[in-house]
């Protein structure tokens, strides 16, 4: 941790990959374009598909908004790539690697890419889930209390011997995979916007972008406070020291593994 304000080498990427930084304006924008759909997916288009078609009150609205949530973070990676097309003029790989940062980490110290920074993940990680033990008060819903008769989707409402055998929940889960953990909300939060965020925030880039990642989740209000006290930290910190977004992708992506266990605990009975 104490990293943060060593001196990078000439040759480092630090000086090698300055890139235009965005103004506040433009940050809020990328954020409300990302956010915008998934609060109307939750709370809007979720409810009114459910109404329509005379969904059954027993039947788990989470099931009905899980395939809207993919459609959202698809968007995201659409967006992602748009935004870079227009700064780049082009998506190549290659282009995506160092305007997004999606390269091997860089040792704080020397400035060298190293694989061993790798193993920095491991106490992100721990932090990660030590994180969800930390009992939190009920913040969101003491000021805004509308937002407790907001629609909530969870995954315990299909966590019912009636899923047994429906191995639909696996496909859904690794569609989901890649475009929450990768492609979509890495994507966007520390590929689009973490490298040009230090411009408006400086040294505290990483955490104002873990508060911009945590009011994305407007469509589930009650995640917000944890997610502003440790999204910064666990995600955006490694992803901004070792100048490496693979750091946060494979930080994230844990949650991935911990589905597919939970899943197949339910298809399996």
């Amino acid at each position: 941790m104490n990293h943060l304000n060593q001196n990078q080498n000439p040759g480092s990427d630090e000086n090698q990959d300055q890139q235009p930084q965005y103004s506040l304006c433009k940050i809020i924008l990328i954020w409300f374009l990302a956010t915008a759909p998934m609060t109307l997916l939750a709370f809007v288009v979720t409810p009114l598909v459910i109404r329509s078609f005379d969904i059954p009150p027993d039947y788990p609205a989470f099931l009905v908004f899980w395939p809207f949530m993919i459609i959202g973070l698809i968007w995201q990676f659409v967006l992602s790539l748009i935004i870079v097309y227009r700064e780049e003029g082009n998506i190549r790989w290659k282009t995506l690697q160092k305007r997004m940062w999606y390269r091997k980490p860089q040792n704080p110290r020397s400035g060298k890419k190293q694989a061993k920074m790798f193993l920095w993940v491991i106490p992100f990680i721990a932090l990660s889930y030590a994180s969800q033990y930390i009992p939190l008060p009920d913040i969101v819903g003491n000021w805004f209390p509308f937002t407790r008769g907001l629609p909530q989707y969870h995954l315990q409402e299909v966590m019912t011997p009636a899923f047994e055998g429906a191995w639909f929940l696996l496909l859904l889960t690794l569609i989901t995979i890649p475009f929450n953990y990768f492609l979509g909300e890495e994507f966007l939060f520390r590929g689009i916007l973490l490298p040009r965020m230090k411009g408006v925030f400086g040294k505290w880039d990483w955490f104002f972008n873990g508060v911009f990642f945590a009011f994305y989740h407007l469509h589930k209000p009650f995640g917000i406070i944890r997610q502003a006290l440790f999204s910064g930290f666990i995600l955006s910190l490694p992803a901004r020291i070792f100048k490496s977004n693979w750091m946060a992708v494979i930080i994230h992506g844990t949650e991935g593994l911990v589905a597919i266990y939970i899943i197949m605990k339910i298809i399996l009975g």
